[in-house]
């Protein structure tokens, strides 16, 4: 019984070995399998507006050269971040895509027997409004593997997805820091004005203290803006319990001691903020002075803001 138990296995392995040779692709020539982009054509470029955030779907395929192919074939793509240091070395400089900006929906795709494109692969792009106004970003995807073989089939080449953003809703605040401010009552105080939380963090200025009351922002760099909005946080419900400034003046200075006034407004708050037209202006340096305001709870001086952007 031993020996014919044996005897019927050792058949039906060959079978099942014979049958996966025959299922197993057929081989391809070294770097047949590439992006199907003319050689040469390396770089697919777009413009990134920034203003909303939007899903952006991106399809790309794979091609055989040469012949259709006799099997079916898988292909994988992957973003590589390594290579961003190749482009930069061919086409100057970029920053590479932020992973937050960016999803690879559908990496694998087949060619069909018989074919020599493969179907599209999917990449993703989202999250626009927190990527840089005027700058130059870069995503670089290689083709990872061919039928599980991360060498041999696969051309050794880049393609390189170049997304150029434009004007932005507002003026990006990285690098912005607090210089000066001549109050904060407690915890209160005036980073708050940058973290663009314009709901729930608020400066407050200090409660014992007359108007006026001011903040200093460094942007550390030179920006360029035509208006600029402050918010008054949730928790006031404007204009019930007051805190807020009915009028205001705004300077710029290109060095933090020569200042510029560019006016002096009236407060005129809707949904929770206002916009001060300042004309088109350049400078490294902003000081927000309220001059005014009505009391907080009836009694107190103090104002309550919970973030200041700048529109270009």
């Amino acid at each position: 019984m031993h020996k014919i138990y044996i005897a019927v296995i050792c058949p039906l392995i060959l079978l099942l070995a014979s049958c996966s040779k025959d299922d197993a692709p057929a081989a391809l020539p070294g770097g047949s399998i590439s992006f199907e982009r003319a050689a040469g054509k390396d770089t697919i470029e777009m413009p990134l507006s920034i203003l909303k955030d939007s899903l952006v779907v991106i399809a790309f395929k794979a091609a055989l050269s040469g012949n259709t192919s006799g099997s079916e074939h898988w292909i994988k793509f992957a973003v590589d971040t390594t290579k961003i240091a190749s482009f930069r070395s061919r086409f100057g400089s970029a920053t590479l895509l932020p992973s937050g900006s960016y999803l690879f929906f559908k990496t694998d795709t087949r060619i069909a027997a018989g074919a020599s494109l493969s179907d599209a692969a999917e990449l993703n792009i989202g999250q626009q409004t927190k990527l840089t106004e005027y700058t130059t970003y870069v995503l670089p995807v290689v083709i990872r593997s061919v039928d599980g073989n991360l060498e041999g089939a696969a051309a050794d080449r880049v393609l390189y997805f170049v997304f150029k953003t434009g004007k932005p809703l507002f003026i990006n605040k990285k690098g912005w820091t607090i210089e000066e401010f001549s109050s904060q009552n407690g915890t209160n105080g005036p980073a708050t004005l940058l973290d663009d939380n314009n709901l729930t963090s608020y400066w407050i200025t200090n409660i014992t203290q007359q108007m006026p009351q001011w903040v200093t922002i460094n942007f550390n760099r030179e920006v360029t803006f035509t208006a600029l909005n402050y918010y008054l946080p949730a928790a006031l419900k404007y204009p019930t319990q007051g805190g807020y400034p009915t009028s205001i003046q705004i300077e710029t200075s290109m060095d933090g001691a020569t200042w510029q006034s560019k006016g002096i407004f009236a407060g005129n708050i809707a949904n929770n903020m206002q916009t001060i037209n300042t004309g088109l202006t350049t400078a490294r340096y902003l000081r927000f002075i309220s001059l005014a305001s009505v009391k907080y709870a009836s009694t107190y001086n103090a104002i309550f803001i919970s973030g200041i952007a700048l529109i270009p």
